[in-house]
């Protein structure tokens, strides 16, 4: 702070000091015994630690006040109220000041005065932070003031000195006094209760900060909690000072909002005579059966009575403020039973329990009115001792005690460079500026007792976060304050779902709620309760109304009071008054579908992990080998890939998801007819040589089938890719109007671009169809015509009935999303068991035609290639052998050709008859084959 702003500050100080001294001097003389009585408690003050480095003031309210002669002096100790909040803050400096890390080699301290519980008396109290700052003032920086033996003057031994911020008060009206002389010295205030929504005005309290919320969101809170119960129509009293009148304000400001009518309020305040208050309550009778109650526990108390006198406990439900509902007067409880307030946050202060519990007047010396609570509280002749309870609201105190300490910490790391203690450019030779103070407070975050970040928000308040109690009667005809739901951002509520973190909801635990004899609430309203989506058509008293039914799709326009549609994709909210995004549908997991095509997929990747085991144990047996080993695990990758898509194709929709369906749809189906055609075309060219050009078949080794069968899966790849690049899989969503759900798909499900992935197998399925007719007259072991086009016309089939079925279905129906995923399974479920039962049944329970000799058998009465022409008797006999080598190991020329084998040909491959011998020739198979010059040249 700027020295010609110090100089100035401090001539305003002392002009206001000196008004204020004048102006309470004819209340402190008025009398000896009221200066005794006060002094007794005004001049006494906690200060705690002695040795504390900063000091923080606070202003507690440890007695009640009572009018004399029309002014206020101390009363009796007013208890819980006053003492709890005292201690815990002693208690959260201990825990503070025990942390290391938090205000290294500073001691954070108390320095406490008792407000009485009056404004008044409060805005006397406060005058004691602007004496000690000029004092401050005065010894730091321009010395005005010496004392006759050259001395600087000092305020009580110099503690106030210390203090750079204030906490307190209590309640609103004392908060509003300590605010208006807090900010000529631009010291920080911040309260732990007070929630008048006028506190929140900037250019009248600058320094003003508060834990708890504004009085704007209580009555927000209240109004959602009689909209809740269709309460309509309620009267409203309130109380003539600033807590009452700022929040008569924000109700009526906001009722109509909440489609809530208010009848003609009542002011009422503690000066107004008992005639009154008999008035407002005869008035009440004739208005609603919901009252509103915003006023301070005093003004409501004499509500009570007054009701009780006229014989009222039953007529009216009290809907009320946390002014009133932190406590509830005695031999009033039949005349509240039933009762909802909303509160601050009720949370306990953990550990306060029992530090406050192990207190007596010898251990607990620290605080000078503790003893007069000790023996207050444990007077025998008390016999309606009330037990121990923890007031609700003290994680509030701890929250201003912390908020002032990071404040603090901050200022210490950004000027003192990690050097333990008050630094001199911290303190400004000896005194914290209040301005820089208040700029770390209001960006001060920290965890609180909830175990969420504590802030304060733009306007100085804490986040609004409330508890709502209900008055129930318990067993034995005991009463207390039941919580029964709260009102708090959605990061505070686990309960409110979909809103933003600063945006509070109302949550009400409604099956815990009690009413009067545990009767139903009553109803509060004089038109008849229209129902969710009705509109409301206002007659001659603007309360009162008849109701109009909405569309089904329609919501209520709370402003124009008409119904409005919504879009397709979404459909009135509960309340109707507005419109939601409808309830997202999809197949997943948990679906019945998606179970029963996982079911069956899991049997077909058992099925094939079997196979393939099965493969491997027997993997140098005839039967395996001439089945060409290598593309029949390609064949089987493939079978076991269509199975693995079930799980994809039935997963939640998503970019990914979707990306993988349309990539491996088709994919799946062309590795496994790649395999196969590679296959039955290595079959062809082996068996169907030309005989005019009796050479080798050429590429007809592992490697060779390998990467015949990579190009061929290659141009799908090429297809798939260009295809996702094209058209980039995304999700989208399918409404109806008729519909209360939108379907979340794939795009391409509706509007059939899938085929775009199975048009290349498709042709794969057709070349595969023609070399297995061109196969049909291979050896056994290697014809396998009949199972491939069986396979192919499966599969054919398959597609003919499941697209239709895929196309009818409907976009609403999750049976489409599960046809695409057993069209895959059932195709590797055909191909399983046409193209590998056959061999592993042979394997397993006919090893006898496990052979070679079985494998290279021939039946039949055609010849490959050639004459065309049966053959006689006279064609029919042995020529030299054709040796067809199975063994990977066999080498030809030097060269290790692997596989299937076959010499080179010099002989006719001529007619073969039904009693063709067949012998071991050289580790290989012979058949023999009529070696006829007339056929050769037929040929």
């Amino acid at each position: 702070m700027k020295w010609l702003h110090q100089n100035t500050k401090m001539m305003l100080a002392t002009v206001l000091l000196s008004l204020l001294l004048t102006l309470g001097q004819p209340q402190r003389i008025s009398s000896q015994r009221l200066r005794t009585n006060n002094r007794a408690t005004l001049n006494v003050t906690l200060v705690y630690p002695e040795d504390a480095t900063i000091l923080i003031g606070a202003l507690f309210p440890i007695h009640n006040s009572k009018t004399v002669n029309g002014v206020d002096v101390c009363g009796e100790l007013q208890g819980e109220d006053g003492i709890q909040p005292l201690e815990a803050m002693l208690y959260t400096l201990d825990e503070i000041n025990s942390n290391p890390d938090l205000l290294p080699g500073i001691k954070l301290g108390a320095l406490v005065m008792d407000s009485c519980n009056s404004p008044t008396l409060a805005l006397d109290q406060s005058l004691g932070f602007i004496k000690g700052f000029l004092a401050g003032q005065n010894q730091y920086h321009t010395s005005e003031f010496m004392c006759g033996d050259g001395s600087i003057p000092l305020f009580r031994g110099g503690q106030f000195d210390k203090v750079v911020g204030v906490i307190g008060g209590q309640s609103s009206s004392i908060s509003v006094q300590m605010a208006s002389v807090l900010r000529v010295i631009e010291m920080p205030q911040i309260s732990y209760l007070s929630t008048s929504a006028s506190l929140s005005n900037k250019e009248r309290y600058p320094y003003f900060l508060r834990t708890v919320p504004s009085d704007s969101n209580q009555a927000e809170a209240i109004l959602k909690i009689l909209r809740s119960f269709g309460w309509s129509y309620a009267s409203l009293v309130y109380s003539g000072d600033d807590y009452g009148e700022d929040g008569h304000r924000q109700l009526k400001a906001k009722a109509a909002e909440f489609d809530v009518c208010f009848a003609s309020p009542h002011r009422i305040s503690k000066e107004d005579d008992d005639l009154h208050y008999r008035k407002v309550v005869d008035d009440l009778k004739k208005e609603a059966t919901v009252v509103v109650v915003f006023a301070h526990r005093r003004v409501f108390s004499r509500l009570m009575r007054t009701v009780e006198l006229a014989d009222l406990h039953s007529r009216f439900m009290w809907v009320g403020s946390d002014g009133w509902s932190s406590s509830t007067p005695e031999q009033m409880e039949t005349v509240l039973e039933g009762a909802i307030a909303v509160e601050p946050l009720a949370r306990p202060l953990p550990g306060f329990d029992e530090y406050f519990q192990s207190l007596s007047s010898e251990s607990n010396t620290r605080n000078p009115w503790f003893a007069e609570y000790w023996k207050s509280r444990n007077n025998v002749r008390n016999q309606k001792r009330t037990p121990y309870r923890q007031m609700y609201w003290l994680h509030f105190v701890r929250d201003a005690v912390y908020a002032f300490a990071h404040a603090l910490n901050n200022l210490w790391q950004m000027n003192c460079n990690g050097k333990e203690g008050l630094c001199n450019r911290m303190g400004h030779d000896g005194h914290i500026h209040g301005d820089d103070l208040l700029e770390q407070l209001l960006n001060v975050t920290f965890t609180d007792v909830t175990g969420n970040p504590f802030r304060f928000l733009e306007n100085g308040a804490g986040l609004p976060r409330y508890t709502i109690q209900n008055y129930q009667r318990l067993q034995g005809y005991n009463y207390s304050w039941v919580p029964v739901g709260n009102y708090s951002p959605a990061e505070f509520s686990h309960q409110s779902k979909g809103t933003s973190a600063d945006q509070p909801e109302l949550f009400l635990n409604e099956p815990i709620m009690k009413y009067r004899h545990e009767s139903p609430f009553p109803k509060s309203s004089c038109g008849v309760p229209c129902l969710p989506g009705q509109a409301r058509i206002p007659l001659q008293d603007t309360c009162c109304w008849r109701c109009e039914d909405c569309h089904q799709h329609q919501y209520l326009n709370s402003t124009t009071q008409q119904c409005n549609d919504c879009d397709k994709c979404n459909t009135p909210n509960s309340n109707r008054n507005g419109c939601v995004i409808k309830e997202e549908k999809f197949i997943d997991y948990k679906n019945r579908w998606a179970i029963t095509s996982m079911a069956f997929a899991s049997t077909g990747i058992f099925s094939t992990v079997l196979v393939a085991v099965i493969f491997w144990i027997h993997l140098d047996t005839p039967v395996i080998k001439a089945a060409s080993r290598e593309l029949s695990y390609i064949l089987l990758a493939g079978i076991m890939l269509s199975f693995v898509m079930t799980f994809v194709i039935v997963s939640p929709p998503s970019q990914f998801t979707c990306g993988l369906t349309r990539f491996f749809l088709g994919f799946s189906y062309t590795v496994c007819y790649a395999a196969i055609l590679t296959k039955t075309n290595r079959i062809s060219r082996i068996f169907n040589k030309n005989p005019t050009k009796p050479t080798k078949a050429r590429y007809t080794s592992p490697m060779s089938q390998l990467v015949i069968v990579t190009l061929l899966v290659s141009v799908e790849v090429v297809i798939n890719i260009s295809w996702l690049v094209y058209y980039t899989p995304t999700t989208k969503h399918l409404c109806d109007q008729s519909t209360d759900y939108r379907i979340r798909i794939c795009n391409g499900l509706d509007d059939y671009s899938y085929i775009v992935g199975l048009i290349y197998p498709l042709v794969l399925v057709c070349f595969c169809t023609v070399y297995a007719i061109k196969t049909r007259k291979c050896p056994g072991g290697f014809n396998e015509a009949r199972y491939i086009a069986f396979t192919n016309y499966t599969t054919c089939l398959i597609w003919l009935v499941f697209v239709p079925l895929y196309i009818s279905t409907g976009a609403t129906d999750d049976v489409r999303i599960v046809t695409l995923a057993m069209s895959l399974s059932l195709g590797g479920f055909v191909q399983l068991g046409c193209l590998f039962f056959p061999k592993i049944h042979i394997v397993l329970f006919k090893p006898e035609k496990n052979t070679r000799d079985a494998v290279m058998s021939i039946t039949r009465t055609s010849s490959y290639r050639g004459s065309g022409r049966r053959p006689g008797p006279e064609d029919q006999h042995q020529s030299a052998p054709a040796i067809i080598f199975l063994n990977n190991t066999t080498k030809q020329g030097g060269k290790d050709e692997g596989g299937l084998k076959v010499p080179p040909a010099h002989f006719d491959p001529g007619i073969v008859t039904n009693k063709d011998p067949s012998g071991k020739v050289n580790e290989g198979y012979l058949s023999v084959i009529p070696p006829k010059n007339q056929d050769t040249a037929g040929m």
